[in-house]
């Protein structure tokens, strides 16, 4: 069954303020619904250049992000609703002074009331993520498919979506749960951040 895309509640996602280890296995990937999200129609179609893993800065260049893919590259089909739709593996800089705890979203800059992922809860001394991993404590909103948990880019054929995982530092701890609304932990989670660092990654679909 092919869910509904980008169901909207009338609530928009807040633009990111300018300022802005170990892991327990939860489960593997399971099939997951082709859930398309909205957008253009351009016909911008995606570079095919490999994938590769390189630190990328933030604003504040103390801090950075590393996902599967170099900032500004093409996403690996893997981790998209064209492939396993798993959560990438990250690794990111040591938290900053006054973090109580770790964030981390991936929003389509394309589409951004569509929510793909968000985490919380990670405990602040935690550096990296392994591939599709919940860390022990964190949770996870409901993400646009109507689920739990990540859900990757899918972006509409003939487009091409930039989709930016951050890390957030978060100076308080949220009180939300698993299953709790994606708009309502973003905002939460942007309100509390005191710093953040990111990388951006690029996918079409034919």
């Amino acid at each position: 069954m092919v869910a509904a895309g980008c169901r909207s509640d009338g609530r928009v996602l807040r633009d990111a303020k300018p300022d802005q280890t170990q892991s327990i296995s939860t489960t593997a990937a399971s099939t997951l619904p082709v859930v398309v999200e909205p957008g253009d129609s351009t016909g911008a179609s995606a570079s095919s250049s490999p994938a590769s893993t390189t630190p990328t800065s933030s604003p504040s260049s103390t801090l950075a992000v590393t996902a599967p893919w170099a900032d500004n590259d093409i996403i690996d089909p893997r981790y998209t609703c064209d492939g396993l739709n798993v959560a990438p593996a990250l690794s990111w800089s040591p938290a900053p002074a006054g973090t109580v705890e770790i964030a981390v979203t991936l929003v389509d800059n394309d589409a951004p009331d569509f929510v793909h992922w968000m985490m919380s809860g990670i405990d602040p001394t935690t550096v990296s993520l392994a591939e599709a991993t919940v860390p022990l404590g964190a949770y996870q909103a409901m993400n646009g498919a109507g689920q739990i948990g990540y859900f990757g880019p899918c972006a509409p054929a003939g487009s091409l979506h930039h989709y930016v995982v951050t890390v957030h530092y978060l100076g308080a701890a949220l009180a939300l749960a698993d299953g709790d609304p994606g708009i309502d932990m973003y905002n939460s989670i942007l309100s509390t951040e005191i710093a953040s660092a990111d990388v951006t990654g690029e996918f079409s679909r034919t």
